[in-house]
């Protein structure tokens, strides 16, 4: 049975990771071993529950972005989703003259919309005095000393509206704000997009930073971070998971029907065969079981597999005890008896919300190249409720036919991807 959503490859991939800048070397650390979470040094974590974090490092993002002026209002997930695009799209050949500016798209799965933190800083310290805090001193003194750029810098659609520009993409453009799920739920929607006719070729991708003391602020409120400090703080599907630590980071990718893909000579990296989303509104973090799996089964569905076709599934594994074990419990309703392997790769390089779906999908094309599945790792003895899931806990030689990437985000959101690849 074929793909409902035709014949959608694969022509570009692009990476911008705390492990490396390009899908091989994040592949290659993932499978040594190594682990990008480390103590914050981005600024004073102290206050947090958290104190760890996978930070993104040997990244200049003027060999990127040539405008000092855009670079002034580009937030580091702008500028990381810039860097992602512009590799994804140099590999995939985009732009080039055999492709119409008004048949490029772009689709942009984006963090939380708000600036720099630190662009607040002089305002509120303007509102302290020997007093405290004063709301009205605030007002009349340091709201003056906010730049009028804050606001910009915050716009979820930066990445969108930059790479538009960059690439004279015209054609349908669409901005996922959507939590976790953003950035994979954008390579999807452009995958049905271009079954749709309604393009020749669309960038897609995610980009996020939780490297912040927002993110660690609103997740640590939810009770989602790890409080560990010691080396492998963050343990996904292990007996001692308590949370995760924020990580930052973008990939991109180029999609097109395989027809127009041949006919101006493109590389094929891989297929999106399938793609399906659902969402269990009654939980916040948590996650749903029986929702996780339909967006499972509809991801089977649309691509036209069965449980027993899927070689590897690259899991959400965020490392909290009741989403790990919502997981679990899912997969193991989707697939029953055929259990295919699992891993997850947030042990080494944090969750980085938005642009871990599309992180996922970079590591899962890389591994299909190279013929193995790169580990999860920080497991001590696996949790009781994940003791049914073929865990892969060291690399293991696979040839990859066809593989499930998993994410999920606040509100019981989930989506699956189904990528096939060439014997």
């Amino acid at each position: 049975m074929s793909s409902a959503l035709g014949d959608i490859i694969i022509t570009g991939s692009g990476v911008i990771s705390p492990l490396g800048h390009d899908p091989a070397t994040l592949l290659t650390a993932l499978c040594a071993g190594r682990s990008a979470i480390g103590p914050v040094t981005a600024f004073d974590a102290s206050p947090f529950p958290c104190q760890v974090a996978a930070a993104v490092t040997g990244f200049d993002p003027r060999h990127f972005v040539k405008s000092r002026r855009d670079l002034k209002l580009m937030t580091p997930a702008v500028q990381f989703g810039m860097a992602a695009l512009s590799l994804a799209c140099a590999q995939g050949g985009v732009p080039a003259p055999g492709v119409d500016p008004e048949r490029l798209g772009l689709f942009v799965g984006a963090g939380t919309a708000f600036g720099d933190t630190y662009d607040l800083v002089p305002a509120i310290e303007a509102g302290f005095g020997d007093d405290g805090f004063d709301l009205h001193r605030f007002a009349v003194d340091g709201t003056r000393q906010v730049s009028p750029l804050w606001l910009l810098k915050g716009l979820s659609n930066n990445v969108l509206g930059f790479g538009s520009a960059v690439l004279d993409a015209r054609g349908t453009n669409q901005n996922y704000c959507n939590s976790a799920v953003g950035g994979l739920q954008a390579i999807g929607e452009a995958a049905w997009a271009l079954a749709e006719g309604t393009a020749d070729v669309i960038a897609a991708g995610g980009a996020d930073s939780a490297v912040n003391p927002a993110h660690f602020t609103g997740f640590g409120r939810l009770d989602m971070l790890t409080p560990r400090t010691e080396p492998l703080p963050m343990r996904p599907f292990s007996s001692d998971h308590d949370g995760f630590a924020p990580g930052e980071g973008a990939a991109f990718f180029t999609l097109e029907r395989r027809a127009h893909a041949v006919a101006r000579g493109a590389s094929v990296l891989g297929q999106v065969a399938g793609y399906g989303n659902a969402c269990g509104a009654h939980t916040l973090p948590s996650g749903d079981p029986e929702t996780i799996a339909a967006a499972g089964q509809r991801a089977l569905e649309t691509a036209g597999w069965g449980p027993g076709d899927v070689d590897v599934v690259f899991a959400h594994g965020n490392g909290t005890v009741a989403f790990d074990d919502a997981e679990a419990r899912a997969l193991g309703l989707l697939f029953g008896a055929a259990r295919p392997a699992v891993t997850s790769s947030k042990a080494q390089i944090g969750h980085t919300i938005a642009a871990s779906g599309p992180l996922a999908v970079a590591t899962a094309l890389a591994a299909a190249a190279a013929g193995v599945i790169p580990p999860t790792i920080g497991i001590t003895t696996v949790a009781p409720g994940a003791s049914h899931l073929d865990l892969v806990l060291t690399p293991r030689p696979a040839t990859l036919r066809r593989v499930l990437v998993h994410a999920a985000g606040l509100g019981g959101q989930t989506t699956f991807l189904a990528l096939e690849f060439a014997p």
